[in-house]
């Protein structure tokens, strides 16, 4: 069952960065294709993040840190390693970024990191939790003895 909602949600990845428009997908259900054989990897390069300041563009890169969010967890899930799975949603996300110039989008290493916000959340998380289940099972012990 993991390694099918894992299927699934890798191609959702995909199938977003790789469509003309990722609003025209999602208002009106449009999913479209225009492969670019030879992009301006330059663009690849940006780091402007005026981009952020309009509403819109603020809430697509919300998307971003949640897809790599829920990428990181059904990584972790499948493969059971934290570290494996945080490498594999990096190489992930640093691979659409360069896909998406391929089919006439804006791939960046700005999104790259951004990407990266939704997987040291996840890290993050998992630190957490494993650190109280800890703090807790010692507390427990301790009352048995």
């Amino acid at each position: 069952m993991n390694r099918l909602l894992l299927a699934g949600w890798i191609f959702f990845i995909l199938l977003s960065v790789c469509t003309e428009s990722f609003s025209g997908m999602v208002v009106s259900q449009t999913v479209a294709f225009h492969f670019q054989p030879h992009p301006d990897l330059s663009q690849f390069l940006d780091m402007d993040f005026t981009e952020l300041t309009v509403p819109v563009a603020f809430i697509q890169k919300i998307g971003h840190v949640f897809s790599f969010f829920v990428l990181t967890y059904l990584l972790w899930k499948q493969r059971g390693s934290i570290k494996s799975a945080a490498a594999g949603s990096f190489a992930f996300a640093f691979f659409t970024e360069v896909l998406q110039l391929f089919f006439s989008r804006n791939g960046c290493i700005r999104d790259v990191l951004i990407d990266t916000v939704g997987i040291v959340l996840f890290c993050g998380l998992y630190v957490l939790v494993k650190r109280r289940k800890h703090e807790m099972y010692e507390k427990y012990e301790s009352r048995l003895s």
